[in-house]
């Protein structure tokens, strides 16, 4: 699968873009609903550019069932005479979206509207805003989640004692990642994500000839 690795700048020029489409709608939230964690920085930087006073932490976790996938929302509490902005940072499949609306219109709300930073075609469902749409399978790397999946796709490339940059390669390979457009969206991180692979346990690094080389605990 290609990932997209995300910058911060780019990022907040989506939360701008939604909060001008917001204002050309007319549109004026008394809340914000964020969908954690993915949504807390668009919602946050959304309440900041629109005014909006009151941004409420909404957590949508999914857990496997015995017979099917069920989803389970936090209380949020009520919602009477409200207009709400539920803001997340993607919709790949729309479930989580889609579920919180109708929890906020459970709670009460006047008027419930939808916003996501990045829209993937394979969304069932359709949000009111959204920054940019994806028209390519891909998965996004945005930056709020930058460590946690970079340590993920390397431990799936790293298969023998390898440098830095024969992993980069490997990443280019098999998930599309340019190593140029990785540094100029998060500059010097790849670095430190090997040094927190080896913090954690997940590598162990090896020095020899006046180079370093990573590979996998335990192999």
């Amino acid at each position: 699968m290609k990932c997209i690795v995300t910058s911060w700048g780019y990022m907040d020029s989506l939360c701008s873009r939604v909060a001008e489409e917001i204002r050309e709608d007319g549109f004026s939230p008394d809340a914000v609903l964020a969908l954690a964690k993915g949504g807390w920085f668009a919602g946050n930087v959304l309440c900041d550019l629109l005014g909006i006073p009151e941004l409420i932490s909404v957590r949508v976790r999914h857990y496997a069932g015995i017979k099917e996938k069920e989803l389970e929302v936090s209380d949020f509490g009520d919602l009477t005479g409200k207009r709400v902005l539920i803001v997340d940072d993607v919709a790949n499949t729309g479930r989580s979206m889609s579920t919180a609306k109708l929890y906020a219109e459970e709670r009460g709300a006047e008027e419930v509207r939808t916003a996501v930073l990045q829209l993937i075609h394979t969304s069932s469902f359709a949000p009111d805003y959204f920054g940019d749409y994806v028209v390519e399978d891909a998965w996004i790397i945005f930056p709020w989640n930058f460590y946690e999946d970079m340590m993920d796709i390397v431990s799936r490339v790293l298969y023998r004692e390898m440098g830095e940059w024969e992993i980069k390669w490997k990443l280019y390979e098999r998930f599309s990642i340019d190593p140029i457009a990785l540094e100029i969206a998060q500059p010097g991180k790849f670095k430190n994500v090997l040094v927190e692979m080896e913090r954690r346990g997940i590598t162990k690094r090896v020095e020899r000839g006046g180079k370093e080389f990573w590979k996998l605990s335990g192999n």
